[in-house]
């Protein structure tokens, strides 16, 4: 059987990520994510936040959900969770593992605890690690590594969803904007090179449809360090300048009323 790796960079300060006794497992869950994307509920300023989401790993992908003509089914191995980026300043995620692993088909949780004074507005949150699957697709054609991110393993289960939390003010209404629609397509006619780089990115868009909305470069405590707007239909290319900003992982993103695109970039 031929190991095909799923890169697990998805959505934007490196959360303080721990592991232990953090939660209570839903062993009858059968739900990829307990509460699905767009309704994770708001922290609100300077107010204690405890939430739990409850996961449950799929046990097998299709390929066709990720772009691939054809229907295939491979056998999810295992993920590994390595870190958890973008939550807003204060809050801290814990997850139930031991590795920390999870395997096909099993269930976990996480908890976010903390309170934060982040300013108000919308966080995406990135989960990184790797996800293991197996089988023997199309031998002789499509059988070596290949890499999809979180983002589209969410996507795939959570109707075009990524996740993100609104940080609102004491006082405020809560309700979970679920702005961070995520586009398959426009995020496959998106390509960033060099990467990783100095900070001088090369972004190309190659689309039949136009794409009117904002780039925009996330640090790791999901502030907005470079925007621009965009309108393009066909080919369009433009040049992100990030050489005066810190080595270290980024989120560009291009946000459309159509939804979102993401790649993970990286200055050294």
């Amino acid at each position: 059987m031929k190991k095909i790796l799923f890169s697990l960079l998805a959505l934007a300060g490196v959360s303080n990520v721990s592991f232990g006794q953090a939660c209570t497992i839903d062993q009858q869950n059968t739900t990829f994510f307990v509460p699905a994307p767009g309704n994770v509920p708001c922290a609100k300023q300077s107010t204690p936040y405890d939430e739990v989401l409850q996961f449950h790993i799929p046990a097998s992908v299709d390929l066709a959900d990720y772009g691939v003509p054809i229907s295939y089914v491979l056998n999810v191995d295992s993920i590994q969770l390595d870190s958890i980026t973008g939550l807003p300043s204060g809050l801290t995620w814990t997850s139930n593992a031991a590795g920390p692993v999870f395997y096909g088909g099993e269930n976990g949780c996480g908890r976010t605890q903390g309170t934060t004074t982040a300013a108000t507005g919308n966080y995406p949150i990135v989960f990184h690690g790797t996800c293991w699957v197996s089988g023997n697709a199309f031998p002789g054609f499509f059988d070596g590594d290949t890499s999809f991110t979180l983002q589209q393993l969410i996507a795939a289960t959570h109707s075009n969803e990524t996740f993100s939390i609104d940080v609102v003010a004491q006082g405020a209404s809560c309700t979970p904007s679920g702005i961070n629609n995520y586009n398959k397509n426009l995020n496959a006619e998106l390509s960033v090179f060099p990467n990783p780089s100095n900070g001088s990115f090369e972004l190309k868009l190659s689309t039949a449809v136009r794409a009117n909305g904002e780039i925009a470069v996330l640090d790791m405590t999901g502030k907005k360090v470079f925007t621009r707007p965009v309108d393009a239909l066909g080919i369009y290319t433009t040049n992100i300048d990030l050489t005066n900003m810190p080595k270290g992982i980024y989120t560009l993103q291009v946000r459309t009323a159509e939804g979102v695109a993401s790649k993970s970039i990286s200055i050294e």
